[in-house]
């Protein structure tokens, strides 16, 4: 399916989806293969903040989004639904747009060039978005078959679930949950993989702190980061 290897493969955690790891990249390369790519750093930010990804593709293509990086309102339903202090990115790399919050920048390049790792120093919490265009059409399974890569090449890796969902009415979604230690934290990973259509499979992975999973800023990180996610070209 699509699913990214759901790891970090980084210095501090080594979790690759089972492949490759180099320092400083977080794995999770939407899974046509079931590899985590080599991570390196990128060197600048290629994201458009407020572009709102007029390219648009697959499913939920997005077509006509331009709320600016800054765009949010009183009461934390800007636009259409962003919350307060959010803003929209659109990153034509990877080929997606959604909303994060506004401090959030392009930090890191995960795998071999699969995806994107924004947060607002390089710390957590974080979200990664992997792109690939050879999705394949079991998420659950690709999971399961990165499982063994992760849990040996990070830190206290505790498994949670792997769950088929539904999500957006995509052909096959899988939430992957699982915690680690990472940075001297312990941290909580929700990474969710999907094929969009037969060119656009990807994974979104949401990293907090562990003890401030069910703080807001964590669950709202996630629902805005589900809620507003769009494929682009």
């Amino acid at each position: 399916m699509t699913a990214s290897a759901g790891a970090e493969s980084s210095a501090d955690t080594g979790s690759s989806a089972g492949s490759e790891t180099t320092p400083d990249g977080e794995s999770g390369k939407p899974a046509e293969s079931g590899t985590a790519g080599s991570g390196e750093k990128t060197g600048q930010d290629d994201t458009d903040k407020g572009d709102g990804g007029k390219d648009g593709g697959g499913k939920d293509g997005d077509q006509s989004d331009s709320s600016s990086s800054s765009s949010s309102s009183a009461g934390g339903s800007g636009g259409k639904g962003v919350p307060d202090g959010y803003g929209k990115i659109s990153n034509g790399r990877f080929r997606f747009a959604m909303a994060m919050p506004e401090d959030f920048s392009m930090t890191d390049v995960a795998g071999q060039n699969s995806g994107g790792i924004f947060s607002e120093s390089g710390g957590f919490p974080r979200v990664q978005v992997d792109f690939t265009a050879t999705p394949g059409d079991d998420a659950a399974a690709a999971w399961q078959a990165s499982v063994p890569g992760t849990r040996a090449q990070s830190d206290g890796y505790q498994h949670r679930s792997i769950k088929t969902i539904e999500y957006k009415g995509y052909p096959t979604v899988a939430d992957w949950e699982f915690e680690r230690n990472q940075k001297g934290q312990r941290i909580r990973v929700l990474n969710r993989g999907f094929k969009v259509d037969a060119q656009h499979g990807y994974a979104i992975m949401v990293s907090c702190k562990a003890s401030e999973w069910d703080e807001s800023e964590c669950k709202t990180l996630r629902r805005t980061a589900f809620a507003t996610f769009k494929p682009k070209g």
